[in-house]
């Protein structure tokens, strides 16, 4: 198994966010998260990530596994440089007053110094040709969708082998939406491994392997997408009907 999140319980302060949730993801998945606001989607990604106070939440129960191993101990940055795996936050965070090639090159801070970067970018270019169009722009003058995209790319060039996403869709055209989407499948398709979080579920469960349905930071369903969409209660909550 790559992750292994184990009866997690997380708190905010004194409030509890997660109520011993479990869930797994294999090398090669595509595993979604889906559930309303405050269901405790992006708290599970954050703990993931480790990332450190004031944004990070405080685990106070169970364990998270990457690869077998406890990271609960583990720094952010080892995360991403030793472990190997990249967060997508929700808001794309890049830098607007820097151009698309130096938020990329930020990326690689960590990276090996043999490290074939040109072949990288390259890559990064492939996935998303219109930030090779801009890449001498400052990532401020991009469009929504094309700052989304600077955001996946800026994660893969830390040279991830699995990638989190937090509501990669959000606030993006429809068109642009199913763009992204296909991205991340042909990425899966090429062996990057990823666990999403997104509010339109059934555009997650569309590309999604299995899934799992958070409820106010429990567990409330889980399966294969298929199963998960055939699902009458996932259906009128979160399928319209």
């Amino acid at each position: 198994m790559l992750l292994s999140v184990e009866n997690l319980e997380v708190k905010y302060g004194n409030i509890q966010a997660l109520h011993g949730i479990s869930f797994n993801v294999k090398e090669g998945e595509i595993v979604t998260l889906i559930g309303a606001n405050g269901a405790g989607k992006t708290t599970s990604l954050y703990s993931i990530a480790r990332l450190a106070p004031p944004e990070a939440p405080k685990v106070v129960g169970g364990d998270i596994r990457f690869m077998g191993e406890s990271i609960l101990n583990t720094a952010p940055s080892d995360v991403v440089k030793n472990l190997k795996l990249a967060l997508v936050p929700e808001g794309r965070h890049i830098f607007g007053n820097l151009t698309v090639m130096e938020n990329l090159e930020l990326a690689t801070y960590s990276r090996d110094k043999d490290a074939d970067l040109d072949k990288d970018y390259q890559r990064i270019f492939d996935l998303f040709p219109r930030l090779a169009e801009r890449r001498k722009q400052r990532s401020e003058s991009l469009s929504g969708g094309e700052q989304q995209m600077l955001a996946v790319g800026r994660a893969l060039m830390t040279g991830c082998r699995a990638l989190m996403l937090d509501e990669p869709s959000m606030g993006l055209a429809p068109v642009l939406k199913y763009e992204l989407f296909r991205t991340l499948k042909k990425l899966n398709e090429e062996g990057m491994t990823l666990l999403l979080v997104e509010q339109n579920a059934k555009l997650a469960l569309d590309i999604a392997h299995r899934g799992y349905v958070l409820d106010t930071g429990t567990i409330a369903a889980s399966g294969t997408s298929e199963e998960l969409a055939g699902n009458p209660e996932v259906r009128k909550a979160y399928l319209g009907g």
